[in-house]
């Protein structure tokens, strides 16, 4: 789930804004699962840490890591409330983008050893467009697997 400032919020940029993240982000990780007391983020990341390049400023304010088994309802996604802070889904669950991506094991097939330590699911597209002879932007963060 991904939390951002309003263009016409009444939070300025610079230390209230951080101040203020800092603040949601701390609460975001004490929410807790009323039925089992689990709790139900995992982490909260910051995307200015995260990311750089001409298009950080696209990227959200707050960007939020669910544990296993927990996300945003599906109301707010697009834009409404859901009638309580934690609900049964009863939706097929088919995949989204709400999990801690630490939780999510990744897996990938190839007939070519993969020359990068700790390769990340980044490095695919800078692979690509190695393997098509297409140079790299400079702002791009991956690196070519191969």
């Amino acid at each position: 789930m991904a939390v951002s400032i309003h263009p016409t919020a009444i939070v300025e940029k610079g230390a209230e804004a951080e101040a203020l993240k800092k603040e949601i982000s701390e609460k975001l990780r004490t929410v807790t699962d009323p039925a089992d007391g689990h709790a139900a983020v995992r982490d909260v990341f910051d995307p200015a840490l995260l990311y750089n390049g001409p298009f950080t400023e696209n990227s959200p304010d707050l960007i939020v890591g669910f544990d296993a088994g927990y996300r945003s309802s599906w109301e707010s996604v697009t834009g409404g409330l859901a009638k309580g802070v934690f609900s049964d889904n009863t939706r097929a669950w088919t995949g989204d983008h709400c999990v801690d991506p630490r939780l999510v094991p990744g897996v990938l097939f190839s007939n070519k050893k993969v020359s990068l330590e700790k390769p990340h699911i980044r490095d695919l597209s800078a692979t690509a467009l190695k393997l098509y002879g297409i140079a790299q932007p400079e702002n791009m963060q991956g690196r070519p697997l191969f």
